[in-house]
């Protein structure tokens, strides 16, 4: 009785594997072919979550008795959440877009304070190595800051092609299972 259940077990890991590793590889060639409309529908799928979120949110607070759930304060997330999503359901492109293009700002200032620390250090263990980062950080986030396009479209692809390698493994290891599952 163990062996058939444990056979079943393995072939529906297995099913489920392949299917998901179908999903990835096909998630994968999309962003590879097609990478801003595949941010851009990513984008869009993330603004309705927000917004489905945000306004379910504001139900569950506005149903609530006073005081729970933070009172006034605690329908600011739900509200915010919800025009995130209208944002970016409104202009999906821009939005990805602004959005890398404060990652490239975040990575000028956190590439600056680590070369001021780094002067800082002088002298001491691995100030050096400090400064090199701040200085990459700085260099990589000025690309992204100017060039908040292209570097959509390398993030986009080295995901695609992550995916796609992921999806590979994860056939790969399903079928492995499923070929396990009728030798038990």
């Amino acid at each position: 009785m163990t062996d058939v259940r444990s056979a079943e077990v393995l072939r529906t890991t297995g099913n489920l594997s392949v299917f998901e590793g179908v999903l990835l590889l096909l998630g994968g060639i999309l962003l590879v072919v097609a990478p801003f409309a595949s941010v851009a529908a990513f984008t869009q799928v993330t603004g309705v979550l927000l917004l489905l979120g945000g306004v379910i949110g504001i139900i569950r607070n506005a149903g609530s008795g006073h005081g729970e759930h933070g009172g006034g304060a605690g329908v600011l997330g739900p509200i915010l959440a919800a025009l995130a999503g209208v944002v970016l359901l409104i202009d999906p492109t821009l939005a990805a877009t602004f959005m890398v293009t404060v990652v490239g700002a975040l990575m000028l200032v956190s590439g600056g304070m680590q070369i001021a620390a780094a002067c800082g250090m002088r002298g001491r263990e691995h100030w050096m190595t400090v400064l090199i980062c701040g200085i990459l950080t700085v260099l990589v986030g000025g690309v992204i800051f100017l060039l908040p396009a292209v570097a959509l479209l390398v993030f986009a692809i080295f995901a695609g092609v992550q995916l796609f390698i992921t999806g590979i493994v994860m056939i790969q290891s399903g079928s492995q299972f499923r070929r396990i599952s009728r030798q038990v």
